[in-house]
């Protein structure tokens, strides 16, 4: 794993790494690792990628990363205008609280004993990503605290505590519906990597199947096969999904009309935007905003 950047570590021993700072330790990139992640943002925004899946963040979410999956991390820290570059924002400093824990440096049958179900289960669920709810997040942050200002030989029994609290919640939230059937090589996270930011930057605008395929060098019909063969669907499938994401933080965050929002998340047909929603959020874009601030 890459050496943290702009971070202080908090808690450093063979099998448990806790750090906070204001960067994080892979920038803007797929990557994997043996160790469990537990990322906490404290403040800032950006967008998480898993699997197929890529949903915006901000302050207060915490996800939990299963073993050896590819996911990469895009935080912005400035955020003085929006994609669109139409509205003023004022600065969101990135503070990012992470947890890396190594479970098989135990030995291959620790997970194996059946006092350690719940967290072998846990970790099957985090192959795809989760999403920590508000509450299981408080008691998570608190054990948290309690492994930065605990003694060595108390540190590990608490990462444990933490991992079974996790795990005994009902209400936790897969980020990535799609069950990896090819492993991502390097040259995979790589190209991935690539056309994630790219679209990431360039969603509000029209993008064409010649410009996306030609990112990582590739004919659209090779570059369409590959990209479903990788993620489980189709590249505007995935682009739609980022702008949908994006016209929902536009919903929560200002008073713009449907209309406007609509052009800005790079949908140029109101009636395709409104469909679009519906199928990714079950409701119209003012019943999203409604209900959102009700």
């Amino acid at each position: 794993m890459k050496d943290f950047i702009e971070q202080v570590l908090k808690v450093t021993t063979s099998t448990i790494t806790l750090a906070e700072g204001s960067a994080y330790h892979a920038l803007n990139s797929f990557h994997n690792h043996q160790e469990i992640e537990l990322i906490y943002v404290r403040s800032g925004e950006g967008t998480f990628s898993i699997g197929h899946t890529s949903k915006r963040i901000s302050s207060g979410t915490m996800i939990l990363i299963g073993t050896n999956i590819p996911h990469m991390f895009k935080f912005e820290s400035n955020r003085y205008y929006d994609y669109a570059m139409k509205h003023a924002k004022k600065l969101v400093p990135l503070q990012l609280l992470t947890l890396h824990f190594d479970p098989y440096k135990m030995g291959n049958d620790f997970l194996t004993l059946p006092e350690n179900i719940v967290i072998r289960n846990l970790l099957e669920k985090a192959k795809k990503g989760i999403l920590i709810p508000e509450h299981t997040k408080l008691a998570v942050i608190e054990y948290l605290k309690k492994i930065e200002s605990s003694l060595h030989y108390e540190q590990l029994p608490l990462v444990l505590q933490l991992l079974n609290r996790i795990g005994v919640c009902e209400e936790i939230v897969g980020l990535s519906a799609y069950n990896e059937k090819k492993p991502f090589k390097k040259i995979d996270e790589t190209r991935l990597t690539m056309v994630y930011l790219y679209t990431m930057d360039n969603f509000y605008k029209e993008i064409k199947l010649e410009q996306i395929a030609n990112v990582i060098h590739m004919v659209p019909n090779a570059f369409c096969h590959y990209f479903k063969s990788r993620t489980g669907r189709t590249y505007f499938d995935f682009l739609i999904a980022v702008r949908i994401e994006h016209a929902c933080k536009l919903l929560r965050e200002s008073n713009d009309s449907v209309t406007s929002v609509c052009h800005d998340s790079g949908f140029s047909n109101l009636s395709n935007f409104n469909r679009y929603f519906k199928l990714q959020t079950g409701k119209s874009p003012l019943e999203y905003r409604r209900s959102f601030r009700n």
